[in-house]
């Protein structure tokens, strides 16, 4: 089965993907998935990618040295739990939509009292995306 992100964000000048995110309770394989983003991420020409579960978060980067897979980067492991404001639903489609959630009340309040890796982590790579694009479901749920 191909890979099919749950969330993606859009720009809202272009049918550009600017943000790809991958949102699962239980990530059993994540050198697969990861490998699977990786490729998704070169065939859109999406920037920035995410792999997230309600404990870890893992961001990603294309540096568009190369048009494979190997350009893109894991900048960064995160745990954040300190993200959520209420423990997350622990059904695929119902975290999903609440990490949806999440993602468009952090476009407009920024998280506040966030350690610091992860807030600057937010700050560099996903409030950009957000907060110029729009955030929507993947595919139907």
């Amino acid at each position: 089965m191909p890979f099919q992100p749950d969330i993606l964000v859009t720009s809202v000048d272009e049918p550009r993907v600017t943000l790809v995110i991958e949102a699962k309770v239980h990530l059993p394989d994540l050198e697969r998935t990861e490998a699977q983003l990786k490729q998704y991420m070169v065939r859109m020409q999406c920037p920035i990618g995410m792999l997230i579960t309600p404990e870890r978060m893992w961001l990603y980067r294309d540096s568009y040295t190369t048009r494979a897979p190997d350009s893109i980067q894991r900048v960064g492991e995160y745990n954040i739990k300190s993200l959520w404001r209420e423990p997350p639903p622990t059904e695929g489609t119902l975290f999903e939509v609440f990490v949806q959630h999440r993602l468009e009340d952090l476009a407009k309040t920024p998280a506040q009292g966030l350690p610091g890796d992860l807030r600057e982590a937010l700050r560099e790579y996903i409030f950009p995306a957000i907060a110029a694009g729009d955030v929507r479901a993947a595919h139907p749920r």
